[in-house]
């Protein structure tokens, strides 16, 4: 076909297969690009919220051990209480059994909260009731019941928790904590404290942290001593077998996942056994309760992520809202990630990131030497009293001056991480001289730390017990170097005669 002259007007009617099929590629390429575009963005979102939801569930386990740990700490005190008002009502019971024991039980029961203690009673050595705090004249045979028999052989525990029993006359139920009367070396009975399952009810909710959370304590055969809800359904049922916390020479902390049939409430459990008594602690948080304001922002999130992906179908120009709808998912996912990475109180990186640090430096690559690096445990001295005197409020303002100091002694290539409570971790690194830099290092907090606090108007001084570990002198892994610097601090902070000379620091 000849060319035409710049004076020749062109054909008026292009082909219309060729337009319609240029047309259709421009609809298929534009629709290809936004299924693709839109596919990526919600597996983008629905990745990120998985990935949120596991996070949070992580930190909460690591939370639920750290409240439980405390939580069993407070119920062996309470245990410990009523076994130390046990064996004094034993000394009192063997100076004197007569009436002036009574007015004993009157003064030792009231160290206790009004209605802990139903009756106080003594069983003689042939199994009958001797005295009670009821004044019961009958005279009871008591000789079948479980927290008398166990005392008849001596290598059982002197001091025995029982099951919760339901009273023959009262129809209250209590649980009985009781300890053999011996003179001698012979037994002459037993001295029992009727405690009310309420009691430690009452105990524990004080101690919930949410309104759905749960509490319990149970004896290792699986029976139910006390729970801060659902008490009274729960008492003297039989428990599930299956349980992990149930049965001898078990481990003594775990944790596991189920919906509660009490309530239907889907929970994260930690359990701890306590050291010094036969039961465990089983400590319950709610898993809505944990999501419920991770799962607000999803939903937000999700929103508005389908009113972007409805514009942009509609229209092609709305492709620029995507992108920065993309750029905004972008940054809210990487504040995400820093608050998953850093403690928000202080501001510094948390114990994840801190350990993500350590792997990172041990992991050299193929046929390189791994970084030389020293390691700092840090534990405060003197918090403890600022935060019960001052309150929680003047403690966070203590802890983040701390964060501070230490930001400012660190250089860009060290590493400040606060793991828990009071404690801080600094990871120097060097060439081939670790020793000498972690020691300046020390020096330098130490300094820092000397100088007095100003927190709202008042100079408060806290000091530091400092360990350290350097790399690979002692330790090859990110927990060996952690306990070596933990275990010094721990020498330096109780004055161990092991701590080193030299090696850590404690400031005043």
């Amino acid at each position: 076909m000849p060319l035409l002259s710049p004076h020749q007007p062109p054909h008026r009617h292009l082909p219309v297969r060729a337009y319609r099929a240029g047309l259709i590629r421009v609809i298929a390429l534009t629709v290809g690009g936004l299924l693709l575009l839109t596919g990526l963005y919600w597996w983008n979102l629905i990745a990120s919220s998985d990935q949120l939801r596991r996070e949070t569930l992580n930190q909460a386990q690591l939370r639920a051990t750290q409240v439980n740990s405390a939580t069993s700490e407070v119920i062996s005190m309470l245990f410990l209480n009523i076994e130390l008002t046990t064996l004094q009502l034993i000394d009192d019971y063997e100076q004197d059994p007569g009436p002036a024991f009574h007015q004993k039980v009157v003064q030792v029961t009231r160290q206790l909260p009004a209605e802990a203690v139903l009756q106080v009673g003594v069983i003689g050595a042939d199994g009958y009731l001797e005295y009670s705090s009821l004044g019961l004249k009958d005279r009871l045979d008591l000789g079948d019941r479980e927290h008398f028999k166990v005392h008849l052989d001596p290598r059982q525990p002197q001091f025995f928790i029982s099951r919760p029993m339901l009273g023959r006359v009262s129809g209250q139920w209590s649980i009985q904590f009781s300890h053999p009367i011996r003179q001698n070396g012979q037994f002459k009975g037993v001295m029992v404290l009727s405690v009310a399952p309420d009691y430690l009810k009452q105990a524990l909710n004080k101690l919930t942290l949410a309104s759905d959370d749960s509490i319990s304590i149970y004896r290792q055969d699986g029976a139910l001593l006390a729970r801060n809800k659902h008490l009274e359904d729960q008492l003297g049922q039989p428990m599930e077998p299956h349980r992990p916390y149930i049965g001898q020479g078990l481990r003594r902390t775990g944790n596991f996942s189920e919906v509660s049939p009490l309530d239907g409430v889907e929970r994260l459990f930690q359990w701890q056994r306590l050291s010094e008594y036969p039961v465990t602690v089983v400590l319950g948080l709610s898993k809505p309760t944990l999501l419920k304001p991770i799962e607000r922002a999803i939903a937000e999130d999700r929103w508005q992520a389908l009113v972007a992906t409805l514009m942009l179908w509609s229209s092609a120009a709305f492709a620029i809202l995507l992108l920065r709808h993309l750029q905004v998912h972008v940054q809210k996912r990487l504040a995400i990630e820093h608050l998953a990475l850093h403690d928000q109180l202080t501001g510094l990186h948390n114990r994840h990131a801190l350990l993500e640090h350590l792997g990172q430096l041990l992991a050299a690559p193929k046929g390189r030497q791994p970084a030389r690096f020293g390691l700092l445990f840090l534990d405060l001295d003197g918090f403890k009293p600022i935060n019960d005197r001052y309150g929680h409020a003047t403690g966070d303002a203590v802890l983040k001056a701390v964060a501070g100091r230490l930001n400012s002694c660190v250089r860009q290539e060290d590493f400040a991480a606060r793991i828990g409570g009071d404690e801080f971790v600094v990871v120097v690194l060097q060439g081939f001289e670790p020793t000498d830099a972690v020691t300046a290092m020390a020096q330098r907090i130490r300094t820092s730390l000397a100088q007095p606090l100003m927190i709202d108007g008042q100079q408060l001084r806290v000091g530091a017990s400092i360990g350290m570990a350097s790399y690979p002198a002692d330790g090859a892994t990110a927990d060996a170097l952690l306990a070596r610097a933990d275990q010094m601090m721990y020498d330096i902070k109780h004055g161990s005669k092991a701590a080193p000379a030299a090696g850590g620091l404690a400031t005043a």
